[in-house]
């Protein structure tokens, strides 16, 4: 199964491909002879023949040819026509001789390479050196081993998964009834289709109704940006996608309704429907996926009890079909903090930061610079300081720093106002407009970002889109280390953020091109934004799976048949069905 699932979704789309087998494939079909041998360095190869043994059939092959055996089974034809350069194939050389002896030839796969021949297709096989393979038959005395092969299998099985197990060419050599190659050009693969006829993707928008029908800053944003992406995928293949309206606000293309009593899931229409919520609603009656953003109050010691304001959010959890993450750190406290490991039930997709964090030039720093009486090289902080924000180290650290560096530099706070003097300059600023946030980036000598715990820590990408080195906390270190690996420093304590800052004065940090390079991955790449958490969400909503034992997964269903359509790929400013 660890072999044939991901080998089935890399060639499903092939027009020429009848099934995958498991077996070993030795029969060269021209001769009967036992001597097989396909030398493309083990690689899988296709070939005109089934193996029977395992066979895993490409559904809409297997349906078009059991529909066509039906057919001409009742008229009187028999398969024994089937020839390879003006001789017959073994299989037809079989079939006549048992029909010679009286005996009925029931040999499906003498049917099925009929019908292959007749329509280009292949029967994939594994190709493992040695001769493994991944089932085998145990011999017996019988119809195909007179006794010389009793007790024994025919091939032996692979029995440890290693590197060979996971090639999947893109283009697998075919295979003609001699052991030759096939040259003739390959078929297209089958397009990728996508019906959405009949679907409904239901957000909550019960965030809107906690904010009072605002959309700026944080979960808030997060589903503004992500929504009408998902919302013209879906509406572009059929689908209804619809939005709970709060406090007047509407979603521009969605069908708007007032489902604040989520009883009301039930009756929306569509044969197949699924709810996910921005903010830790669910019900039993609906299938319904759990948006997980982070694990703060578990991890910083908050009251999660039952009644606190933090309990629905963890109740959830457990009757959820499913879960869609803002981040790898997130996703790992799903499965250390609840037992829920199976990454197939989770989507995950870091955050992104809006692609209008770039480099400001330097007259917009210097007017910045000038409007707020900045007149140093300044150490930037924003946001909230106090306890798993983690900045007692930053000032640790700066009380740590020569005095002539100290009189060098002045600390930039974007929030309230610091009340303790750590001995250098300290400026704080509230109300800086976000358009303004790119040149607050830009001008810093070093940004500064602390934090024990985050659900994702959007402000750090934030910097590097504008080219600002960086000195992350034990949140980045340890959890989200793949964000920046080592494009950014990492302080855990005063005296390493000591010496931190002191390689930013002596230039010792990663080069601006790189910073800004990275953050591209998150959002201030068009093709790398919230367009792309759209897509990744929004193909979990469709596809699954889902947990099927829970109130809310025993409602859920993929919204489409084959998992492999309705796959999207990023554009410049959306989401589009993938080639």
């Amino acid at each position: 199964w660890l072999w044939l699932k991901p080998i089935t979704q890399a060639y499903r789309r092939r027009q020429d491909l009848f099934g995958i087998s498991l077996q070993n494939q030795h029969l060269v079909a021209s001769t009967g002879a036992a001597n097989l041998k396909v030398d493309n360095g083990h690689q899988p190869f296709l070939y005109k023949v089934p193996g029977s043994w395992g066979f895993a059939p490409h559904p809409l092959a297997w349906e078009e040819f059991v529909a066509w055996y039906r057919r001409l089974s009742i008229t009187g034809y028999e398969p024994s026509d089937l020839q390879f350069k003006g001789r017959d194939v073994i299989t037809s050389t079989w079939w006549k001789q048992m029909r010679g002896q009286g005996q009925d030839p029931r040999m499906w796969t003498a049917w099925a390479m009929r019908f292959m021949e007749d329509r280009g297709l292949y029967c994939l096989y594994s190709n493992l050196p040695q001769n493994k393979a991944f089932c085998s038959s145990w011999n017996e005395p019988g119809e195909h081993d007179p006794g010389e092969f009793k007790g024994r299998m025919s091939t032996p099985l692979q029995m440890e998964w290693d590197t060979m197990c996971e090639a999947a060419p893109a283009s697998p050599w075919r295979i003609d009834f001699d052991g030759s190659r096939v040259s003739t050009p390959e078929l297209p693969l089958r397009p990728r289709k996508c019906d959405l006829a009949g679907t409904n993707v239901i957000f909550d928008g019960y965030i809107y109704h906690l904010q009072h029908g605002k959309t700026e800053g944080g979960v808030a944003k997060m589903w503004w940006n992500i929504v009408p992406h998902m919302i013209s995928a879906v509406k572009n293949h059929s689908g209804t996608f619809t939005a709970c309206a709060y406090a007047g606000l509407m979603f521009e293309g969605a069908s708007n309704v007032d489902c604040r009593a989520l009883q009301a899931v039930p009756a929306l229409p569509g044969s197949k429907k699924v709810l996910f919520s921005s903010y830790y609603q669910g019900t039993p009656d609906a299938c319904f996926v759990h948006m997980v953003y982070d694990h703060i109050p578990e991890r910083t010691g908050m009251d999660v009890s039952p009644g606190t304001e933090y309990w629905p959010r963890i109740d959830n959890l457990r009757h959820a079909g499913g879960f869609l993450s803002i981040s790898k750190s997130t996703t790992d406290d799903l499965c250390e903090l609840y037992g829920m490991c199976d990454p197939a039930y989770i989507a995950t997709s870091d955050n992104r930061a809006a692609p209008v964090f770039r480099p400001a030039s330097a007259r917009a720093v210097a007017a910045l610079k000038a409007k707020y009486g900045i007149s140093k090289p300044y150490i930037l902080g924003v946001g909230k300081r106090y306890g798993y924000k983690n900045y007692d180290i930053m000032w640790d650290g700066i009380h740590q720093l020569p005095q002539a560096m100290k009189d060098k530099y002045m600390v930039l706070l974007l929030g309230v106002e610091e009340t303790v003097d750590h001995g250098i300059e300290v400026k704080a600023l509230q109300g800086v407009s976000e358009s303004e946030m790119p040149v607050v980036y830009t001008g810093a000598a070093v940004f500064v970002y602390p934090s024990k715990y985050e659900g994702f820590g959007m402000p750090p990408v934030e910097a590097a889109g504008c080219g600002a080195s960086l000195i992350l906390g034990p949140f980045h270190k340890d959890r989200m280390h793949h964000v920046f690996g080592d494009l950014a420093q990492y302080a855990t304590s005063g005296e390493e953020m000591a010496e931190a800052l002191q390689r930013v004065e002596k230039g010792e940090v990663a080069e601006r091109r790189k910073l800004i390079q990275r953050a591209r991955l998150y959002g201030t790449d068009t093709h790398h934004g919230w367009n792309e958490v759209a897509k990744d969400y929004l193909e979990y909503l469709i596809h699954g799976p889902f947990r099927p034992h829970t109130l809310g997964g025993r409602h859920c269903s993929p919204l489409v048949d084959d998992p492999d359509d309705c796959r999207f790929v990023t554009t410049a400013d959306s989401i589009r069905l993938a080639d």
